[in-house]
């Protein structure tokens, strides 16, 4: 039994495949060419059959070296056998296995190779003469680079391994390749340093990519979860780049790098909570500004998350805690006003939400007018017209900038959730709730790990490198790699 990749249902091996039923197979593929030959002279009549799919196919590599090379072999065998075709010195033809056939042929078929059929030996060969559509390496829109290289991961594999053959010019860089996807037929390339990553890591993400079973691969979402291994984690449990120098630098601390042909990004784990601090510029950078740089990213994500909860448990239940001269501000620019601070506080992260996904949604230059221009205009609105009071914009507008000091993207989708979990309980219990919020938001992230890597590591459990982990050194000014992540090798020297 086979899968056809056009089908969702397994179809038995036909019982003869001939230049029939492939016109037959194909003939919903418009843009997969059948064509019958004559090779041989008049009397050795070798009838041929050549199987390409023009879209994903170099036909200029077709015209001037398969056909020519295939005239030569008949030049040389007029009636040629099995033998002589797979070992002639004109084209590097690879035969298909009989047992999966049909599946191989229609894999080659549709990623660029040429099959060609010799009806009078009943055997299939392939010629990889594959051509599909590529782009040369861009710097990623995601990561701008100042001072550090500016290309970038696409969508090709081949090219990304490349990109990081060259930054890693040694035999212990090691690549794996998956194939899932029951019509995909997606290709996974696993990266990883052999003397480095830790074996049980490596053990695990093995095992998590063999048990793909999907259509198709077509987000980074979904290999993402494969990667992390919870479904249910609401902190992402894995990190991504689209910059090879950044993959580089995490594979030298003992992760791995997963990367999927036609998605220009790379999913690296394991992590912990303190790595998704990290920029891919940071390398290019200093280490004390780098240092303070995480510092402020650190403060941001605390921010964003517990501000508005905070000033809406002060306002709303302890109001003694508030120095009187601010109290009074506050006290002031409320009167009149027709909704609570609890619904003012929700209101006005739901606009600024919106605002923000308006921004992400239109093209670049006029998306970042609208976010910039409709909070300035909106909030003075809301202001003029009672609606709302400016401390509240002031705290929300505060919460909602502090979110942009991230460098993960998911991790800022978090951020929006919880901020969101902590301001309910917050308006309803109060500084009690707010306190219960954060240690429950503390526990819940103590609880989570990636790879057996604890997520608030070197937090905790405590580490002694937890200096390391926030002051970025120059690379080659460290003897010894991150312990994090349990590496293999823990000097950085190579030895």
């Amino acid at each position: 039994m086979i899968l056809d990749p056009s089908s969702s249902r397994a179809l038995r091996e036909p019982e003869r495949i001939d230049t029939s039923f492939l016109r037959e197979y194909f003939s919903k593929s418009a843009d997969v060419l059948v064509h019958d030959l004559e090779g041989g002279d008049k009397e050795a009549n070798q009838p041929v059959t050549i199987i390409y799919c023009e879209a994903v196919t170099d036909t200029k590599q077709l015209n001037q070296t398969a056909l020519p090379g295939l005239t030569a072999l008949f030049e040389e065998f007029p009636e040629p056998t099995v033998q002589n075709i797979e070992r002639n010195r004109h084209l590097p033809l690879s035969l298909l296995p009989k047992d999966t056939l049909l599946r191989d042929l229609t894999a080659k078929v549709y990623s660029g190779s040429l099959i060609i059929y010799f009806q009078k030996q009943n055997a299939f060969f392939s010629l990889d003469i594959a051509d599909p559509p590529a782009r040369t390496p861009e710097e990623p829109t995601t990561e701008p680079s100042i001072k550090g290289p500016h290309d970038g991961f696409t969508e090709e594999l081949t090219t990304n391994t490349g990109l990081l053959r060259k930054r890693l010019r040694t035999h212990s860089l090691c690549v794996e390749h998956f194939t899932a996807g029951r019509r995909g037929e997606n290709k996974i390339g696993l990266f990883y340093i052999q003397d480095i990553i830790n074996e049980g890591i490596l053990q695990e993400i093995r095992t998590n990519l063999s048990k793909i079973d999907t259509d198709a691969i077509v987000g980074t979402s979904y290999i993402e979860g494969i990667v992390a291994n919870k479904k249910n984690a609401f902190f992402p449990l894995s990190d991504y780049t689209g910059r090879p120098d950044f993959a580089v630098d995490a594979l030298l601390k003992g992760k791995f790098a997963v990367i999927v042909d036609g998605i220009p990004m790379a999913i690296l784990a394991p992590v912990s909570i303190i790595t998704l601090f990290t920029s891919p510029e940071d390398e290019n950078t200093s280490s004390y500004v780098v240092a303070m740089q995480k510092i402020l990213r650190v403060f941001g994500l605390l921010i964003s998350m517990l501000l508005p909860g905070f000033y809406v448990a002060l306002t709303s239940f302890n109001l003694e805690q508030i120095p009187l001269p601010l109290l009074a501000t506050i006290s002031n620019s409320r009167h009149g006003l027709p909704f609570p601070v609890q619904m003012e506080a929700f209101i006005m992260l739901f606009l600024f939400e919106i605002f923000n996904e308006a921004g992400r949604r239109l093209p670049k230059t006029v998306g970042q007018t609208v976010t910039v221009v409709g909070g300035l205009i909106i909030g003075d609105s809301a202001i003029r017209a009672g609606i709302t009071s400016p401390t509240i914009i002031v705290a929300v507008a505060i919460s909602m900038v502090a979110t942009y000091t991230l460098v993960n993207q998911s991790l800022t989708g978090t951020v929006s959730q919880f901020r969101l979990y902590i301001l309910f309980v917050s308006s309803i219990l109060g500084m009690f709730g707010f306190l219960v919020s954060v240690i429950g938001l503390v526990f819940y992230l103590a609880y989570l790990e990636s790879y057996g890597v604890p997520y608030l590591s070197p937090l905790s459990p405590f580490h002694r490198n937890i200096v390391q982990a926030i002051i970025n050194r120059p690379s080659g000014s460290s003897n010894q790699r991150p312990e994090t992540f349990h590496p293999r090798d823990n000097t950085s020297k190579g030895e």
